[in-house]
């Protein structure tokens, strides 16, 4: 198969997006040439079967530019790809699908996230199959819908030993975002004794993060937890190490199901969630909800450090028979051919 990925950004460094740098170096074993078109390209290092072409955001070329030089690559390269999978952006797939059946080219699309308009709604009629991770993955029931699971590297994120654990560590990672939640993680903070720490993996975006960012700040001034408390970006290939550390990992997305949580999970670290997505794989010492949520941390914490690796490795499991990386990439590819 030859192959066409549409995706945001390829930059192994990238503290959100660093994670499809492997997914293409997995792509890459199944496909005789891999095409990639990235908005903005950065840091990558590919197999010799990877051409990647970038649309130049990097470089801050207009939404416009961006279009023009899209299309323009779709005819340029046409005998370079037999399919088209576009990850997260169905906006190109709306861009491309005019241009796309005149070269007969099948449109794909993965998506997993629990919001989504017109432009999502539009996509899916002019696509084959819509991959997602999990029956939430899409906002709105499809027949296109195909549910693969996540693709989380294990043998990257995996467990360290006992002795890294920090019992007093907590740990979350994603964009501070208002969907995150990360005040709940702050009232628990609050509610548990000076040796335990936050370290928050991530940073702001949009305006309206910033605006959050301060909200979670004037709490942090207000409860004196300054020492208590660490903000910032990781590079994705930093999370593991970070994750082996931590005593337990915090979670509460509203989305769909959180990667990062997954990578928690893959690295035999025991969670708290308050995300509904999560719910079905999560024991029940796991789940939370916003109100109990300091009630389970504090459980969780109470627990026997024996106990928390026992569920660690459990954790680990699920990631293992459901959520592996080479094991979804082999699927996709499956079902672009069929």
């Amino acid at each position: 198969m030859k192959l066409l990925i549409v995706t945001q950004r390829v930059d192994r460094g990238d503290p959100i997006l660093g994670f499809f740098h492997r997914w293409l170096e997995e792509f890459a074993r199944h496909c005789e040439s891999l095409t990639v078109i990235g908005q903005a390209v950065g840091d990558h290092q590919l197999p010799s079967n990877v051409r990647v072409l970038s649309l130049r955001k990097e470089s801050g070329a207009f939404k416009a530019s961006q279009v023009c030089r899209f299309l323009s690559l779709l005819r340029k390269h046409r005998r370079e790809y037999d399919a088209v999978l576009v990850h997260m952006t169905p906006v190109w797939v709306v861009i491309g699908w005019p241009l796309l059946p005149l070269l007969r080219k099948p449109l794909y699309l993965w998506y997993e996230i629990r919001r989504g308009g017109w432009v999502l709604r539009c996509a899916l009629r002019h696509v084959r199959k819509v991959f997602s991770a999990t029956t939430d993955g899409l906002p709105f029931p499809s027949s296109k819908n195909v549910v693969l699971g996540h693709g989380i590297d294990t043998t990257v994120f995996s467990p360290g030993t006992t002795a890294d654990r920090d019992p007093h560590s907590l740990v979350t990672v994603g964009r501070l975002t208002r969907i995150k939640r990360h005040e709940l993680f702050l009232q628990a903070l609050a509610s548990l004794p000076p040796p335990y720490r936050l370290s928050i993996a991530g940073g702001t975006i949009t305006t309206a993060d910033e605006r959050y960012r301060a909200e979670l700040e004037a709490f942090i001034g207000a409860r004196n937890l300054q020492d208590r408390v660490s903000i910032r970006f990781l590079r994705h290939e930093e999370l593991p190490a970070l994750l082996r550390r931590a005593g337990l990992y915090l979670h509460a997305g509203g989305g769909g199901l959180d990667k990062a949580l997954l990578e928690a999970m893959a690295c035999g670290c025991a969670v708290v969630s308050a995300s509904e997505a999560s719910a079905s794989l999560l024991p029940p010492q796991c789940r939370a909800t916003p109100e109990d949520f300091t009630q389970k941390v504090r459980a969780a914490l109470d627990t026997p450090l024996e106990e928390r690796e026992r569920l660690g490795k459990a954790l680990r499991q699920e990631v293992l028979d459901h959520h592996d990386l080479a094991g979804l990439i082999r699927r996709l590819a499956e079902e672009m051919r069929g």
